[in-house]
């Protein structure tokens, strides 16, 4: 007799990452997820009848599909040649790239969540449902054909599984609490230096190109109140207060902003001196320093775009592994 054919539906949810990738899909008697990392697949089934939860809980995931990366090293590359744009395209990119951030921003920390699917021997995150809604879609159809086979849970008893487990769960917190304290995520320094960074990469890519002596005078005091906050946090993590990740963000930001800084310099007394001395008088700008000016703002926004996600993260640390509706 000839084995029948499984058949699969996709169910909600896709990851397409940069050189891995997930999906899930729903057989005659079990889920089947798929996980892809450059040509290899595996392949991991959860039958219907081993299913013991499915628990979502909150927190921020930030995603970045490979369409979402093309388009974003597009995008930012046409920042590059701003210089050359009208005021009001510039002002429009600068804009857009705000808007977009944003709304990408909200998504993640709002929306983001992580769904695990336990059984009696294993616990298995599903890396391809990581907004809420996509959770809620996968729930509603997958809960039906859980509960046909394993038939619905009393209330009164799941109530008394809850009651019976909280003082175990409340003993458990206290000895926690020091792991979580000593890898401190963000501090009030920690936020205002990310803060510093986004906001004087978006002013000088809007004014790296102007004349006006107000706009230097503006960038320089953003520099100096970027470069203390930068200060400030190598000072803290020193003392254990800041993990090791936005220690380094604050590192390559003094190095790009002292290279970026003693390139500059001599370079323009360089080509300043060459042109007195042939007459030509001084260069009261010099078109290859206004682009180098608006590649190290677009590093700076891409700096301060990572410390955003290490704080944030650091925020959300401590947040609880499961959550209820």
């Amino acid at each position: 007799m000839a084995a029948v054919e499984e058949k699969y539906r996709r169910l909600p949810g896709r990851r397409r990452g940069v050189i891995s990738g997930a999906s899930l899909w729903m057989g005659s008697d079990h889920i089947l997820l798929v996980r892809s990392a450059w040509f290899r697949e595996e392949y991991k089934r959860f039958y219907l009848r081993d299913i013991q939860a499915i628990v979502v809980a909150q927190g921020p995931r930030f995603y970045l599909s490979m369409p979402m990366l093309v388009f974003s090293a597009i995008w930012l590359f046409s920042g590059l040649f701003m210089g050359t744009w009208p005021n009001s395209v510039a002002i429009g990119w600068i804009a857009g790239t705000v808007a977009m951030l944003a709304v990408w921003l909200a998504m993640s920390i709002a929306g983001g969540c992580r769904c695990r699917l336990y059984t009696a021997v294993s616990r298995d995150d599903l890396p391809s449902i990581f907004f809420t809604w996509t959770a809620r879609r996968f729930l509603r159809q997958v809960q039906p054909l859980i509960e046909q086979v394993q038939g619905t849970v009393d209330a009164s008893w799941t109530e008394a599984e809850r009651g019976s487990a909280g003082p175990a769960v409340a003993a458990m917190a206290p000895a926690e609490a020091p792991r979580h304290a000593a890898a401190a995520g963000h501090t009030l320094a920690a936020d205002l230096f990310v803060l510093s960074l986004v906001v004087s990469s978006i002013v000088g890519l809007a004014t790296a190109s102007s004349p006006a002596v107000v706009w230097n005078r503006v960038n320089t005091g953003l520099n100096l109140v970027q470069l203390a906050g930068a200060v400030t946090v190598l000072v803290q993590h020193s003392r254990g207060i800041l993990g090791r990740a936005i220690q380094r963000v604050a590192i390559v930001s003094m190095l790009l902003t002292g290279v970026t800084f003693y390139v500059q310099t001599f370079s323009f007394a360089f080509i300043n001196g060459v042109r007195i001395g042939a007459g030509l008088g001084r260069a009261s700008a010099v078109r290859p320093f206004v682009v180098a000016h608006q590649v190290t703002y677009g590093l700076d926004l891409l700096l301060g775009l990572i410390g955003a996600i290490i704080t944030l993260r650091g925020t959300y640390r401590d947040e609880p592994d499961m959550i209820k509706n």
